[in-house]
């Protein structure tokens, strides 16, 4: 992979203005550490990098896939690198993204630590968020491919939920139509094609989850709240209710 080495912040510092797509906003450069107030505009990045690979570009076989990353954090310890620290209460990542609005602000514009977006016209992408294992020189593990931790003693702290599902409308809550398209095929799939949907009312067999939701995939029915389990084929799903207490 090229890689090119920059002496400060590059293209960091964009103080207001409204960028275009292929018209970005001409930045200002400034120290590290220093803070930028914003006060004007509608665009403002910290640090702003674009990579358009094209044709001649990157590789074909999977023992060198070529790679193309808008943005490229490294943090790596032990041997043959560096001899690891011989403190044991360190925050180590590759990227770090902190969040912080100090006290409530009432905005309809999604806020959260990360963003991956993919954007308008992608009809390739895999996901906006990927948890991706690579090398292969030796045995390499790691406790969960998305993990939760917290280090928050102050009562009444916490996440509302593990993972919320729920498609947010940033859109409608901004006063527009809504902008949510629910998910084309299922909320959650799992290995044999194991799949969990939630919709409103009964499912049909042959139809509801088709070549694409695996025997013992699940289906809700929201409105009549039944809980409904596949047992047929993946190519012609049939749909059994669970029975339950009155």
């Amino acid at each position: 992979m090229a890689r090119t080495s920059f002496s400060g912040p590059v293209r960091a510092g964009y103080q207001g203005g409204t960028a275009a797509a292929q018209q970005p906003l001409t930045p200002t450069t400034i120290n590290t550490g220093e803070v930028i107030e914003v006060n004007q505009g509608s665009g403002a990045y910290g640090f702003y990098s674009r990579v358009e690979p094209t044709v001649g570009f990157g590789s074909s076989t999977y023992q060198t896939p070529g790679e193309a990353y808008g943005m490229f954090g490294r943090t790596q310890s032990g041997a043959p690198f560096a001899t690891v620290p011989s403190t044991n209460f360190n925050h180590m990542a590759g990227v770090v993204s902190n969040f912080a609005v100090i006290g409530t602000y009432a905005n309809n514009g999604l806020m959260a630590g990360v963003m991956g977006i993919i954007n308008t016209n992608t009809l390739s992408g895999d996901a906006a968020v990927m948890a991706f294992m690579a090398g292969d020189s030796g045995v390499t593990t790691a406790r969960a491919a998305f993990g939760v931790a917290m280090a928050q003693t102050t009562g009444g702290s916490g996440f509302e939920y593990g993972i919320d599902l729920k498609m947010q409308d940033p859109i409608l809550d901004g006063g527009g139509p809504s902008g949510v398209i629910p998910y084309t095929k299922a909320n959650i799939r799992m290995e044999d094609d194991v799949v969990v949907m939630v919709n409103t009312g009964v499912p049909v067999d042959g139809t509801t989850g088709d070549n694409f939701a695996g025997p013992g995939s699940m289906y809700i029915d929201s409105t009549n709240a039944n809980l409904y389990i596949q047992t047929g084929v993946i190519t012609s799903p049939v749909w059994k209710l669970v029975t339950r207490a009155a």
